[in-house]
Formats: structure tokens, sequence, C-alpha cells
């Protein structure tokens, strides 16, 4: 039987299946007599301070085992534990309403989700899943339950689990972990991060799929396409088995690319760059061949917090980056949230809409001393680097004027305080609201680059919600409007003699490659483990193909005559390229 989810960790693996019975503990609301309150707060407290020890154990672990980087994953749980909001909340109905610790633990923590329920952006999305597994294991310590371990398995396995935390991947043996399948999860959960950092192959959103198979039960899993085949026939294995073998062939011969310049076949040099996430990630960017980082989020140091950052904690993390990346260029956006995402530093009055409402540059006008904070670290590590600040959002030069003029204010009292700052920094946007791609031309004056966010580009523009099921085949990165918006913003950059960069998810595709090459994108930035792929297309093609490419899609009407005649280009041109295979032959 063939299943289908999402692949977001690549590989193709063979093994048995290990099903993790994980069985939800439920948290009744009980009442309790007043004499009960304190030895309840009591029992809550010492929950907490079990579960903080066993998430500092796991990271000890993993960091010995594998080192530092992405440890600090848990670090954002164990502040979720140590949160006063969730703790004084619990505590506060245990005393009010007379009830014994779950059921409290249960009402605080459903507040909290609410709060994610309206959230369109995929990676906050995801962080709701974080504050259900810290949730669970309070649960799971208030009852006496075991807290399930992977670490102590001694044979090679597929695990099959409804939802697997953070906690859960460290503790993994990639010797015999060979990969994964949830029926919940998406692109951007911590536990996906793990899986790619861990080179786990995965497959998340197998809806009912624990419910389908049986430890034991022979799995072939592609963790490319997002397959998953249960009991498969011999020629199915030896077909898989094949294409095994040769996957961990085309791997290592993509590892050999990492040292070399992604240049065309006619000499043109194009720049790869990386996405990240924390500076922790910049190791990824050096180990897999990136020119730099071309996109450097921000939020991580805000979520998660009972505070917000302080300048001297962001200070350090750029500094970090920009340090190990010198001397490549390193460029940090500013802080791309909403007021949803504060609501406990600020005060915050609800939105009907949040992904279209107080959020990135506009949140930060509207709170400019906050705004201010991150441009003073910023000014003050961009001594240590190569460094180019973003901002995102941008709607119009209105915003663009008045974030400068804050900008420029900071800069004026570093200078009047004696502070040691970088004077030159290049000031860019993200064009991803549809008004800044029209009217990119009027940007390109007061700007030094620009980068193409397609992400919410596209959701934007075709009005649509990709994370809605209703709708999400609608979300269409080769739609012809989303194609002319991007040759509008690479030819109005090109004569203005400014960069243009691209760094959204169809950046880091390297079916796409080609094509936007021919549109007149010269920098790419993108998950740095897509990097060594996409540079071998742009290694083989030509400019030349790539614009005819560029020039025949222009003239197709359709997202799906895009898509199709785009995979039939480059399946003919790319025939070993794993993914584009497996698509082919279903």
């Amino acid at each position: 039987m063939k299943f289908k989810g999402m692949g977001v960790s690549p590989g193709i693996v063979i093994g048995k299946a290990y099903v993790l019975n994980r069985e939800m503990v439920k948290a009744e609301v009980q009442s309790i007599p007043p004499d009960r309150v304190d030895e309840e707060i009591r029992r809550f407290d010492q929950a907490l301070s079990i579960s903080v020890e066993q998430l500092q154990s796991v990271k000890k672990q993993f960091s010995n085992r594998v080192g530092a980087s992405h440890a600090y994953i848990l670090e954002s749980h164990i502040l979720m534990l140590q949160d006063t909001l969730l703790i004084d909340g619990v505590r506060d109905v245990i005393r009010r309403e007379e009830i014994a610790a779950d059921g409290a633990l249960k009402k605080v923590l459903d507040q909290f989700l609410t709060v994610f329920n309206g959230i369109e952006d995929d990676y906050l999305k995801e962080r709701k899943s974080d504050m259900i597994h810290v949730g669970e294991r309070i649960l799971r310590n208030l009852s006496g339950r075991e807290q399930h371990s992977l670490a102590g398995l001694n044979e090679d396995v597929i695990v099959v689990a409804h939802d697997l935390t953070p906690a859960d991947t460290m503790q993994m043996d990639r010797k015999h972990v060979k990969g994964f399948v949830t029926d919940l999860g998406g692109k951007t959960s911590h536990t996906v991060i793990m899986a790619r950092s861990l080179e786990i192959p995965a497959v998340v959103g197998m809806v009912h799929f624990t419910a389908r198979v049986q430890t034991g039960d022979p799995l072939i899993l592609n963790g490319n396409s997002g397959t998953v085949i249960v009991n498969p026939d011999s020629k199915t294995f030896n077909r898989y088995l094949e294409k095994q073998r040769r996957y961990i062939y085309f791997e290592k011969e993509l590892q050999k690319l990492s040292p070399l310049p992604a240049e065309t076949l006619d000499g043109h040099k194009i720049r790869l760059a990386a996405n990240i996430e924390t500076p922790e990630d910049v190791c990824g960017v050096l180990e897999h061949g990136a020119d730099g980082v071309g996109l450097f989020r921000t939020e991580f140091l805000y979520l998660n917090r009972t505070e917000l950052p302080g300048e001297e904690d962001q200070f350090q993390a750029y500094k970090s980056a920009l340090e190990i990346i010198y001397p490549e260029t390193v460029i940090i956006r500013t802080l791309d949230l909403g007021g949803d995402k504060l609501a406990r530093h600020i005060p915050y009055p609800g939105e009907s809409n949040p992904a279209m409402g107080l959020r990135a540059i506009r949140f930060c006008l509207e709170h400019p001393d906050i705004f201010r904070t991150q441009l003073r670290a910023l000014a003050r590590a961009g001594i240590y680097g190569n460094l180019k600040i973003m901002f995102p959002m941008i709607s119009g030069l209105r915003e663009l004027r008045m974030a400068k003029e804050i900008y420029y204010g900071v800069l004026e009292d570093l200078r009047r305080e004696g502070v040691l700052f970088q004077e030159e920094i290049p000031l860019g946007v993200m064009i991803e609201v549809p008004s800044a791609a029209i009217a990119i031309d009027l940007i390109v004056n007061e700007v030094d680059f620009v980068s193409i966010g397609t992400n919410d580009l596209i959701q934007y523009s075709l009005a649509i919600d990709r994370v809605n099921e209703h709708v999400a085949y609608l979300y269409e990165p080769l739609h012809p409007a989303i194609i002319r918006m991007i040759k509008h913003v690479m030819t109005v950059a090109r004569e203005a003699n400014i960069p243009a960069a691209m760094c959204g998810e169809v950046a880091g595709d390297p079916l796409y490659a080609a094509a936007l090459l021919g549109l007149g994108l010269q920098t790419f930035s993108m998950n740095p483990v897509a990097v060594p792929r996409v540079k071998r297309i742009l290694r083989q093609v030509t400019l030349k193909d790539s614009r005819k490419l560029a020039r025949e899609i222009l003239n197709l009407a359709t997202a799906r005559e895009i898509e199709e005649w785009t995979k039939e280009r480059m399946q003919s041109m790319f025939p070993d390229e794993p993914e584009w295979e497996e698509e082919a032959e279903e």
C-alpha cells in the first residue's frame, strides 16, 4: 500500500516499522477541597521541576553526542516551562477555582493555544505544537506516567508516531533510527528542523497513518517525495533498493560541489546564499558551500521568552553570526512579528486578521522603542563583519522612509554617546507585498538592495491562505502573475543597478532554478541543505538557455501549463534528479 504525506527531510530508507504508542494524557477538571489547594500547587511545581530536569538532561546528552548546534530548540521548551504567565496562571486557577492541577493546566494551555489559532505564518503556527508538547510533558509528570524515549532502540527501524517532540528526535540514535513518519506536523516544526539537522529522512502529515501500520511491518520511506509504502512486494522492494543506492551515490556527488562556485556553463557567476533562523545555523551555511547569509530571521530572539530581548543579547547574537561568516555578507531582517505574538510584553487589543494587521515593519513603527533596541544592536554588531539590514513587509515609500528615519536617529544617538558602530550599512527591503512589487521603480531609488519574499508575495497576490486545505491548491508559485512580478522586479532593479535577490521557498527548489535565472535572478537565498542541489543545476545550464526557458513560460497562460512545461524541460535535462524521477513515475 502506498501513502502520500509531506516529505520534509530528504533520503530513501527501507526498514521495519516501530510504532510509538503514546496515549495522550486526558486532563479532567476535578474539584478539590480548599485545604488541598496548597498541595496541588506543590504538585504542579514539582511536575514543572521534573520537566525542566528531563529536558536539560536530553539537551546535555544531545550536545555531548552531536554538538551544541540546534540544542537551542530545547531551550525554548525550557523557557516555556519557566514562563511566569504559565506558572502564575495555573497557580491562580487552582486557587480561584479550587480544581486539581491537571485541569488547571489544561485551562491555561487552552487559553494560550487560542492565540495561535488565527496565525497564518507557517513558522509561528508550528510554535503551537511546541506549547502542546510542553503541556503534555507536564501532564505526564503530574500523573506519574512514563516519558517515552527512543534512546534505547537496539535494532534498525523507521519510527511511526502520531507526533514527535523535539526531545524525541534528539534522543534518536542515528545508527538505529533510519527515518520517521508522523500523522501530524508541518515543514517548519522544530521536530522537522531537528530531523534535517540530524539528516534523518522524514515524512509528516500522514493523517491516521499510525492506525494503518503495525510494529514490524516492512516500510519504504521516501523523504524527497513524501511517499511511504507499507508491505511492498518484491518488485517494488528491489526497485527502491536500487533507488536508495543511486540516491546515496547522488548525495556523495553533491557534497563535492560545496567548495565550487555557482557558475553557469557560459561563465555567469550566481550567488547562492542561505536562510538561517539562529546563529547556530551558520555552521550549515559553511558546510553546504553557501555564499553568505541572504536572510537571517531574528524572531527567535523574541519568541518563548519571559521578557523582551535586550540590546546586549541581540548584539551578541548578530556579532556571532557576522564573525563566523566573514568575509561573506550577512543580511539580517528586522523583527517580523505581530502584536499577537508579543502580547505578554505589550498591550494588544486583538485583530481579526493578524497576517494583514499590525506586524513586521508596521509593528516596529508602532513600537519604535522595540525597533530602536534592535537597530542599536545591529549597528554595533556591524563592525564585526559585512552586514546588510533588511526591512520586512514594506508596502510603499512612506513606511520605508519612516523606518530609515528611525534608523538614522539611532545612529545619531550612538554617535553622541560615543558608542562604536558601523557608519555605512546597506539598507534594503523585502518585496513581499504586491504594492511594493508594482511600485518597485519608486522603491529602488531609496534602497541599496531588494529581496523578493515569495512565500508571502504569492499568498497576498493570489488572495489565498496556503495552510487552508480548501484553497491550498491555489498556492501556485508559477502563476503567470507571480512570474511577471518577479520579472518586473528583476528588470527594474537591474536598470537601477542595485542587487535583487529571492529568499522564499521557491528560490531553493532546483526545479525552478533555471527559469528564475532566465527571469534575471542573480542571487538565490535558501535553506543551506538546498544549496548543493541548486548549485548542481546552475552549473550545468547556460544563461542563454535559461533566458529561452523564461521566455517560453512567459508565453504560457496558466500555472499548470508552466509547471508541466518546466518539469518536462528539467527532467529531460536532468534525468538523474531523484525528486523528479519519483514524480515522473507517480
